[in-house]
């Protein structure tokens, strides 16, 4: 495998206009030839120095939309390919496209090609895309699966929203009640120990809790800040983790319902694009136990499902209302009788999609007044128990 690198370039064009890119080639001579291939002159290359970074799930969809395009613009598929490896900004998914350019030159076809190299694209859209192919729809399917990944994508930035304003008040308040026992509490420690007077437990906690973190506060910051990396780069690493963080997620108060909610969305959504391009129920469901799968819950319900298929059971009767709910239970019912599964499916998203958007909205409205009680109780505790041996004394005065 080439290394590729990223590289800025300055240049005028034809009219005499300044222009200016980013363009990934193995050295900055090949950027040079691409420039004066296009009839730039004057120009000025700098290699940027980074490391190369995993593409977000934003430019896969970024890449699914704009091959769409391209396909249903009447552009011959090799060419469209080439098109999006040449405006590419991203390392890792240049050398990916160089690679699967590689294997379709060989005679390999799109989807056994991405099938080989097994990443970034999960298994249902694999399946989608063999079908688009089979058919002679593949613009159409690809168009479909950029605009299920959009919808997801848009989920996911409203749950990041959402959890984003409790965090940032977290660490606020982590930061004032480091602050006030670091800097508050010692000054307090000296006025009372001086008078040798026996202190409330309140009181004589801070005190202790103080006294540690100057002592070993560098310690404990260096082991928590540790445990919080080697999470966020493991979680995303190994599924286990993820998936933990997903069982965690589903048994919290107030975000069990979102978590519910989002998994019929994209359980109904990919089942409703792979029974609308003719995939075979069965093969759809096997679609979803993948080992990349975050939610064990989901992927424990389908194995269930699946064996119950083959026992000749409808797959309504396989479904759990504990995993779902009762009311998506019944219109899967429902629409296996009326022989509109897809059809169905896309209408179940569609209803929770509306009731996801209004829990996290009415989420985002309780978080604000709840977190404002738990920092003002953290301040208003300490403040008291600095306070309370003041109110002793004037007691027995």
């Amino acid at each position: 495998m080439f290394n590729i690198f990223e590289f800025h370039w300055r240049a005028k064009n034809r009219f005499q206009q300044v222009q200016r890119g980013i363009l990934l080639a193995q050295n900055a001579s090949e950027v040079e030839q691409k420039l004066l291939a296009k009839g730039y002159q004057n120009i000025h290359i700098q290699r940027n120095f980074s490391f190369p970074k995993q593409p977000k799930s934003e430019e896969i969809t970024q890449f699914f939309t704009q091959l769409a395009l391209l396909i249903n613009a009447a552009i011959p598929f090799k060419q469209a390919l080439v098109m999006q490896q040449e405006n590419c900004t991203n390392i890792k998914l240049y050398q990916w496209l160089l690679n699967l350019n590689a294997l379709i030159n060989s005679g390999y076809s799109f989807s056994a090609s991405m099938e080989k190299l097994n990443c970034y694209f999960s298994k249902q859209e694999i399946q989608l895309i063999r079908i688009g192919e089979k058919s002679g729809k593949l613009g159409l399917v690809l168009t479909n699966i950029a605009k299920a990944r959009s919808q997801s994508e848009k989920l996911a930035r409203k749950v990041k929203k959402v959890m984003f304003y409790p965090l940032i008040v977290l660490v606020i308040s982590c930061l004032l009640t480091l602050g006030l026992l670091l800097f508050i509490v010692p000054q307090f420690a000296e006025l009372y120990l001086d008078k040798a007077q026996k202190l409330p437990w309140l009181t004589a906690v801070l005190f202790y809790l103080s006294d540690t973190l100057q002592q070993q506060g560098l310690i404990w910051l260096f082991v928590l800040f540790s445990i919080v990396v080697s999470f966020l780069l493991f979680a995303k690493k190994y599924v286990n983790l993820t998936a933990c963080q997903m069982y965690l997620l589903s048994h919290f108060p107030f975000l069990d319902r979102i978590t519910r909610y989002s998994r019929i969305i994209f359980f109904t959504q990919n089942l409703a694009l792979m029974l609308s391009a003719h995939i075979h129920l069965e093969s759809a469901l096997k679609a979803f136990l993948s080992e990349k799968m975050p939610d064990k819950v989901l992927q424990t319900q389908v194995q269930l499902s699946l064996s119950l298929l083959k026992q000749g059971y409808k797959f309504s009767e396989g479904l759990s209302s504990s995993v779902f709910s009762s009311q998506m239970v019944q219109m899967i019912s429902i629409a296996e009788k009326s022989a509109s599964l897809a059809e169905m499916c896309i209408h179940i998203s569609d209803i929770y999609q509306q009731q996801l958007d209004h829990q996290i909205e009415l989420l985002s409205q309780l978080f604000e007044p709840m977190l404002m009680l738990f920092m003002g109780g953290i301040i208003g505790t300490i403040l008291i128990g600095l306070y309370l041996p003041i109110f002793d004394l004037g007691a027995l005065v």
